[in-house]
C-alpha cells in the first residue's frame, strides 16, 4: 500500500529535495558546457589543436629547430631570394655625411621619393657590404641574414611613408645636426648613431627631431641604414 505523500517524515522531505537539487544543477552544468562547446567556433578550435600540438613537438626530444643552417647557406638563399648583381660599393651614395644630410633635407622639402629611396641601403647593399661583416654572423649574435634584414626593413618602411607624409614639402630649414662624436666600427662599416636635426620652421621656431636612423660609412661612402624615426 502507498504511503501518501503527506504523510512523508521530514527527514524524507529533506532527502527528496537534496537529490532534486543534485539533479537540477548536473543538467544545468551540462547545458551549460554544450553551449560553452557550442560557441567555440572553428577557427578557435583549431588554434586551440595547433597551440596544444606545438607544445607536445616541442616536449618531444627529437625536436629540432629547422632554421639551424650554416652562415653561408643563409646568405646565399638571401641572395638568391632578393636578387640582383653582387656589390662591392655602395650605390647612389654621398661622398660626406654633410652631404648625406643635405641632400636628405632638399629631398624632404621637395617630396622627392625617388631621392629619398636611393639614399637608404638596398637589401643587395645589405647583403654583400653589410651582413658579413656583422656581429649577426657569429655567436652568440648569430642571426639568419633575411630575419635582420626584416628587422631594419620594418620599421624602415614605415618611417619612410609616415616622413614623407608629416614633413614633406613642409617650410623647414636646417640649422645644424649631430651624431654621436664616436660611430661604431664593423669591418670597413662604420656606423654614426643617435643623429637629431635642429630644424626652423616658417615662423622662425626651432626644434629637434630624429628623422632617419643611422647612417652608414663605407670607404669614404655615407648612405643611410634606415628612415626609422620619430614619426
Amino acid at each position: 500500500m502507498r504511503r501518501p505523500v503527506s504523510a512523508l517524515s521530514p527527514a524524507h522531505w529533506l532527502a527528496v529535495s537534496m537529490l532534486l537539487s543534485v539533479v537540477a544543477c548536473q543538467r544545468a552544468g551540462d547545458s551549460s558546457a554544450r553551449r560553452e562547446v557550442a560557441g567555440l567556433d572553428s577557427a578557435t578550435a583549431d588554434s586551440v589543436a595547433r597551440a596544444r600540438q606545438d607544445s607536445i613537438n616541442r616536449a618531444r626530444p627529437d625536436y629540432i629547430v629547422d632554421s639551424i643552417l650554416p652562415v653561408e647557406e643563409q646568405l646565399r638563399r638571401f641572395r638568391m631570394a632578393i636578387g640582383g648583381e653582387p656589390l662591392t660599393r655602395l650605390q647612389h651614395a654621398s661622398p660626406s655625411r654633410d652631404a648625406l644630410v643635405k641632400r636628405f633635407m632638399q629631398a624632404v622639402a621637395a617630396s622627392d621619393s625617388t631621392a629619398l629611396v636611393q639614399m637608404v641601403v638596398t637589401a643587395r647593399e645589405f647583403a654583400d657590404l653589410v651582413y658579413p661583416e656583422s656581429p649577426n654572423t657569429k655567436p652568440p649574435y648569430q642571426q639568419d641574414p633575411a630575419l635582420t634584414w626584416r628587422t631594419i626593413q620594418n620599421p624602415s618602411g614605415t618611417g619612410y611613408r609616415r616622413l614623407l607624409r608629416r614633413a614633406g614639402g613642409m617650410p623647414i630649414i636646417l640649422v645644424s645636426y649631430r651624431c654621436d662624436p664616436k660611430p661604431g666600427q664593423q669591418g670597413r662599416n662604420r656606423f654614426w648613431t643617435h643623429c637629431l636635426l635642429q630644424l626652423k620652421d616658417e615662423k622662425g621656431q626651432t626644434s629637434t627631431h630624429r628623422f632617419f636612423g643611422n647612417i652608414l660609412e663605407r670607404d669614404g661612402q655615407f648612405k643611410f641604414m634606415s628612415y626609422s624615426n620619430e614619426f
